[in-house]
């Protein structure tokens, strides 16, 4: 089987043994960045608001993987696990590792959304984990240099954040 045809049953619900964890694995196709966003929605049992943090950086991150991973090359694929806490919601979202023959790249927050010159907040791209850090309660990531990446955000089930503006 290749690999375009094992994506054609993507995004794929992963089944969990925890009821407050829901996973789904998307393949390479941007249009899965949306339907992840509607799955979300549903997964997290809340309202729209309360959900919206989470919503908008589950898309930077899926998104990210694709453009600079391997992810987002034929047969990529994107795995989002959300987990509903007491008071939090946990977003992880795992990439397939660097691109064959690259070396991987680390993700890092922007220090110009927000803080620097208003042409900077304009600029096209580069934002993705910079929306992530105003939206989340905290992030961080984990893998190895040659494996994939695995990012990590919490967010207030309230929907509160902490936005520098």
């Amino acid at each position: 089987m290749t690999p375009a045809q094992t994506s054609l049953d993507l995004p794929r619900r992963i089944r969990h043994t925890d009821p407050d964890t829901s996973g789904l694995v998307c393949g390479a196709d941007l249009h899965h960045v949306r339907a992840a966003r509607r799955w979300a929605m549903q997964a997290t049992r809340t309202t729209p608001s309360a959900a919206h943090p989470l919503l908008v950086s589950l898309a930077e991150l899926h998104a990210n993987a694709l453009k600079h991973t391997a992810s987002g090359l034929l047969g990529g694929r994107v795995r989002i696990e959300i987990q509903r806490r007491p008071r939090l919601f946990l977003l992880r979202v795992t990439d397939d590792g660097p691109w064959p023959g690259r070396k991987a790249t680390v993700p890092t927050a922007s220090t110009k959304f927000g803080g620097g010159k208003p042409e900077s907040v304009l600029a096209e791209g580069g934002y993705g984990l910079a929306l992530v850090d105003a939206l989340a309660l905290y992030w961080d990531f984990s893998g190895k240099e040659s494996g994939p990446l695995t990012v990590r955000a919490a967010f207030d089930r309230s929907g509160w954040t902490r936005l520098p503006w």
